[in-house]
């Protein structure tokens, strides 16, 4: 693009470094801090700026946890048995035997008969016998904890959510036979009265608070309608949009005052005088301006969750 629309984080600190002066003032800012500050301005920009994000539909396939033996199981396990657990009293629902060592579980209850438990100190334990409720058969759990017990998202109850996303507006389960249930599509806008939703970024978990047992099936897919960032590195306009140029600005401009500061009052060749306190008062008044214009104009519609 041309050297007043920028198209990399390269020609948006130039630009900016140019609208405070250079090179006819020279602009008193290490690369680091400009970096640092093109950063935050995008940060700002994604996170707040109706322009900043895309509305994207994330799928997740319902997946059943697994355990996985020591070595060959003593006798044949089969789907829909319960296992239980012989020293930790945890039981689960087989929903598949990949092999004589691996098996796939669902609804898996800690020794206190409780759902919800799906920790590593709170189910099928290392060295211990777990057995088949109808097929007597027996194995033993792989000796690092970690690797005999992994839960899929069916047991745990959530969705792992990338960081890319800020907000989720709407979840709707759909089942692996897509084409004959076209008609649930009509959900998508719903209330959402059956679940409730909690998500938080920091932990990059989207909750589903519902029936996992009975609302959906090891393999089905959700679908998440959520707001997901604009990506630099694809769309390169973002670099050119008009807030965040005046943004950067006067983030560069508030940084530049900062680093004045500290020579307050020096005399220059000529008699000038720095003065760095009015540089700093003046981008910190512009961000507090674009701070309130972003909110007023440019900010997100409040109709989804985030964290």
């Amino acid at each position: 693009m041309s050297s007043t629309q920028p198209a990399s984080t390269t020609e948006l600190k130039e630009y900016c470094l140019r609208k405070l002066g250079k090179p006819v003032i020279d602009i008193n800012l290490a690369d680091e801090q400009m970096n640092d500050m093109i950063d935050e301005s995008i940060q700002m920009f994604q996170e707040y700026h109706f322009d900043g994000t895309e509305v994207h539909y994330y799928s997740e396939q319902v997946a059943a946890s697994t355990l996985t033996f020591a070595g060959a199981s003593t006798g044949t396990f089969t789907a829909e048995e319960t296992i239980t657990g012989g020293t930790s009293n945890a039981t689960a629902i087989i929903h598949e035997v990949t092999s004589s060592t691996v098996l796939k579980f669902k609804e898996h209850k800690d020794g206190n008969g409780l759902r919800a438990a799906n920790t590593s100190g709170a189910t099928f334990t290392s060295g211990e016998t777990v057995t088949g409720s109808s097929s007597g058969a027996t194995g033993v759990p792989h000796g690092t904890q970690t690797t005999a017990v992994s839960f899929g998202n069916a047991d745990l109850k959530y969705l792992t959510i990338d960081d890319t996303i800020v907000g989720i507006r709407d979840v709707l389960p759909i089942s692996r036979a897509l084409s004959a249930n076209l008609s649930l599509l009509n959900q998508m806008f719903s209330s959402g009265a059956s679940r409730q939703i909690r998500f938080n970024r920091m932990t990059d978990k989207l909750h589903l608070d519902m029936d996992w047992d009975n609302a959906v099936d090891i393999g089905d897919w959700i679908i998440v309608q959520c707001y997901k960032k604009i990506d630099g590195g694809t769309y390169t306009e973002i670099y050119n949009d008009i807030f965040l140029k005046k943004y950067t600005t006067a983030l560069f401009k508030k940084q530049w005052g900062q680093n004045l500061i500290k020579f307050e009052g020096m005399q220059l060749p000529g008699g000038a005088t720095l003065n760095g306190r009015q540089i700093y008062d003046d981008g910190n008044a512009e961000l507090e301006k674009l701070d309130e214009e972003m909110q007023l104009k440019y900010s997100l519609p409040d109709n989804f969750y985030v964290g």
